[in-house]
């Protein structure tokens, strides 16, 4: 990279930490643009972006190899390290003829369950001993932040061996009470799914996946909490329901009998998450959250999940907790405005009358 694109390109990076960005996105044609807060902000002192800038963006945070990937697929996704405290995960593209490049910032520190505005059944998640929990949520909504917060939990209480399989390794861990392993798809193993069999083949206690899609993941997910180990992953739904949902649609319909049984045996725990704007600055995290009871149980496993809604709702047992209720109560305590509430809310006219 020339002296003066370095400049420029450290200057971005410098204003990104000064205003806490979570995202930097590079496209030619426009200003270079941070994501603050939820909210997109173009850097309107900076000049336009050229090929030639993104070309030099790439040779910098893109290996060799990296980079005749994004030539010949189109896409690639790392991590890259600027340095102890710098560290990204990196998501190039191609858009009309050249790579858009975007940068999202990994925390130099896994911040803890308690500081994270998450009810206190979350962290039992970090208790358990089996079955499957997921951490749902649509990008941006914290997902790995949490995810994270339970494996630093569990290695900080707990003497397990634990195996991440990520693509790419965002956070480092470091070995505390437990014995921390962490593969990497492309690297360390060729698939999500050869990992996940290997390591329930394994003297492992806890499979952390990074997120699952692909059917055959997802069935490798049932299998190994199936078989008596704690599986920690993240889905990109919007809410419990949906994500129920999203696991039984990728199956077709003569297999879903069989993985509506499985998943209502060995579900342990739904976490549906958004990051909402707080009144005087900054985010807030709001949750749904589901430990799954008999009749939870049985809905899922007898197909009935238009009743699983209504469930959320109306329970008050430990563990059920509506979208509703968390935005109902943050609006209480003057944390989120109304208004937000309202936007984000699954049932806007009962929530108005709950916060009256």
């Amino acid at each position: 990279m020339g002296a003066t694109d370095s400049i420029s390109f450290n200057r971005i990076l410098t204003t990104a930490a000064g205003w806490h960005a979570s995202d930097l996105h590079f496209v030619v044609g426009n200003q270079p643009t941070l994501r603050i807060d939820g909210k997109l902000k173009a850097l309107e002192d900076e000049q336009i972006i050229t090929p030639e800038f993104i070309d030099l963006v790439a040779k910098t945070v893109l290996t060799d190899p990296q980079r005749q990937q994004l030539a010949a697929q189109k896409e690639v996704t790392t991590a890259f390290s600027l340095n102890p405290q710098a560290r990204f995960k990196i998501t190039a593209v191609y858009q009309r003829g050249s790579p858009a490049i975007s940068m999202h910032v990994i925390s130099a520190a896994v911040r803890r369950i308690e500081d994270l505005n998450l009810p206190p059944v979350v962290a039992g998640f970090a208790k358990l001993t089996k079955g499957l929990v997921l951490i749902t949520g649509p990008y941006g909504a914290g997902k790995t932040t949490t995810l994270n917060a339970i494996i630093n939990t569990i290695n900080e209480t707990r003497a397990v061996t634990i195996v991440t399989i990520e693509q790419p390794i965002e956070y480092l861990f470091v070995n505390n009470r437990s014995l921390i392993e962490q593969r990497e798809i492309g690297r360390d193993a060729l698939s999500s799914e050869q990992a996940i069999i290997a390591a329930s083949r394994e003297d492992i206690d806890v499979i952390v996946i990074s997120e699952i899609t692909a059917p055959s993941v997802i069935a490798a997910s049932l299998d190994a909490a199936e078989a008596s180990r704690l599986v920690l992953t993240t889905m990109n739904t919007d809410s419990v329901l949906g994500t129920i949902e999203k696991i039984l649609n990728s199956f077709p319909s003569t297999d879903v009998g069989k993985i509506r049984t499985q998943l209502a045996g060995v579900l342990a725990g739904v976490v549906s998450q958004r990051l909402l704007p707080r009144i005087g600055g900054g985010q807030v995290a709001v949750t749904e959250v589901m430990v799954p009871t008999p009749p939870v149980r049985a809905v899922i496993r007898d197909g009935a999940l238009f009743q699983l809604g209504n469930v959320l709702q109306t329970s008050r047992e430990a563990g059920l907790i509506s979208l509703d209720r968390s935005l109902a109560q943050l609006v209480a305590t003057g944390v989120i405005t109304l208004d937000d509430a309202l936007q984000n809310a699954q049932d806007p006219s009962n929530l108005k009358l709950t916060t009256r």
